[in-house]
């Protein structure tokens, strides 16, 4: 019950949450936060993880009041946010699709995945055709900030 608060709290808070950071911090932020454990460390632990996010995070996007929120985007965010990889290697990936019609469409896509497999997406990321891929890297504030040293420690 606690998680699904969590995660309910962290789809109220993310317009702000965006709208206040650079994109490559909240993404830093969001990728490194506690997260509730796997259980274990094999693909198939992290896969159940997976599941247990998505189906905690599907009957809140139902809700009147955050149904509007329910995008590949806000889907992709939560994951990031609240998935244990157990060290894998997790991205969340952007792409635009471009429609060629009258006036043009583009279109965003968002979704994860872990050490290179989809976890959550939209059906469109399964035809690579059409999409661009957007590369955000993630970790480099993290690692940034903890290089720095702390109050004036290793300066001379």
């Amino acid at each position: 019950m606690a998680w699904l608060v969590r995660i309910g709290w962290f789809l109220v808070r993310l317009p702000a949450e965006v709208g206040n950071a650079h994109l490559t911090e909240f993404l830093d932020r969001t990728a490194t936060a506690a997260r509730p454990a796997a259980g274990g460390s094999t693909d198939a632990d992290v896969a159940a993880a997976a599941d247990r996010v998505v189906r905690l995070r599907t009957p809140l996007l139902k809700l009147p009041w955050l149904r509007h929120r329910n995008t590949c985007y806000v889907r992709a965010l939560t994951l990031l946010r609240f998935l244990d990889a157990r060290g894998r290697d997790v991205r969340f990936n952007i792409a635009a699709e471009w429609f060629d019609k009258p006036g043009g469409v583009l279109r965003g896509h968002a979704w994860i995945t872990v050490n290179g497999e989809i976890v959550d997406g939209p059906p469109e990321v399964d035809s690579h055709d059409r999409l661009q891929p957007i590369t955000i890297e993630i970790g480099r504030e993290a690692r940034r900030r903890a290089q720095k040293p702390r109050g004036g420690q290793g300066t001379a």
